[in-house]
């Protein structure tokens, strides 16, 4: 009796372990279609690595857009980084990469060598609708890094302060440059808190929206857009991967060409409130550029009314030209002071 529960014990350790590896396929149109790679870039030559990159060989039957979204683990079993890609594919062998922000690596103090886990193949986009393809639990082991070899992420408080009453709206704005890598370019933006505030604030649900409020200033819940572009690429996506308590959402744009100048756009109402969001910038850069211009714009409208002091987290935003404009909506703004404290 000892023996068959052993042997029953054993059995059903394989059959987990199966179940671990093996791929759940849905759709159709891609499947994985060799052996997965990874390396390290060190875009800016200080001695630190910027990305860990994880090369992910298709096999594409459908043409189409594919999304491709995974996330790293330590030998531990803990969560240190998600990534995701997203591009126009034609039908053939084809290969997609997982860049994963070397500041979140540092940041979390996990060494490797990684796991790549929960790597999901979709078809389509946000807007057009996701199919999942494949599904893998656990793909893939890198080789081993310290988390101490990856650029170290800065955190940064912006403060507006003032005094005045009536209505404004407030366009706050971040201008950087962005390496391109083997004809590619890729931004992360970690730990995006939403609303970006350091501002204790209330929140003022409805059906159409949320707003906000605190002492000396009301922030209702229209307009909350958001714009993204890119100056010197031929396309732009963007997945998000919104964190709210045990919940995870995964949200992959359509992918925005560039208009002749090499200029592409994409605007977003992401404003919800509460959640922390990993945002994923890519694409693919204009022939022979060495980097592309990012610039980000958050536009929002403010009611005030007396003295305030607004507090933006700017934490995983890059280090750039931040610019603040501000303008009066009806000519109905009284403003006596208006202070930028970066």
């Amino acid at each position: 009796m000892i023996t068959i529960r052993f042997e029953a014990a054993l059995l059903s350790v394989a059959l987990l372990l199966l179940l671990m590896v093996m791929p759940v396929h849905a759709a159709g149109g891609a499947s994985l279609s060799g052996n997965y790679s990874d390396r390290a870039v060190d875009f800016n030559r200080d001695g630190l690595y910027d990305q860990l990159l994880v090369e992910v060989p298709l096999k594409v039957e459908v043409s189409g857009e594919y999304s491709v979204d995974a996330n790293l683990y330590d030998r531990e079993d803990r969560e240190v980084v998600w990534s995701v890609d997203h591009r126009n594919l034609s039908a053939g062998e084809q290969k997609m990469e997982l860049e994963f922000d070397g500041k979140t690596i540092e940041k979390s103090r996990l060494d490797g060598p990684y796991r790549l886990k929960d790597v999901t193949l979709t078809r389509g986009s946000a807007s057009a609708g996701l199919e999942i393809c494949l599904y893998v639990p656990w793909a893939y082991t890198t080789a081993v890094y310290d988390s101490e070899e990856f650029a170290d992420p800065a955190s940064t408080s912006e403060m507006i302060s003032g005094n005045g009453k009536g209505e404004l709206l407030l366009k706050f704005g971040i201008t950087t440059t962005v390496p391109v890598f083997e004809g590619r370019y890729s931004y992360d933006i970690v730990e995006l808190n939403i609303p970006p505030l350091d501002t204790p604030y209330e929140v003022k649900g409805s059906k159409t929206g949320y707003a906000y409020g605190m002492p000396g200033i009301y922030l209702p819940r229209k307009p909350n857009d958001f714009f993204i572009t890119v100056l010197g690429a031929k396309d732009l996506s963007v997945g998000l991967k919104k964190l709210q308590g045990e919940k995870t959402r995964i949200w992959v744009s359509s992918q925005v060409q560039a208009d002749k100048k090499g200029n592409a756009t994409l605007m977003s109402d992401l404003i919800s409130p509460f959640g922390s969001y990993h945002v994923k910038i890519l694409g693919e850069a204009q022939d022979n550029a060495t980097q592309v211009k990012l610039l980000m714009t958050a536009v929002k409208k403010l009611v005030i009314d007396g003295e305030f002091v607004l507090g933006i987290n700017t934490t995983g935003f890059p280090e750039g030209n931040y610019s603040l404009q501000a303008e009066a909506i009806n000519g109905s703004f009284s403003l006596d002071a208006l202070r930028w404290m970066g």
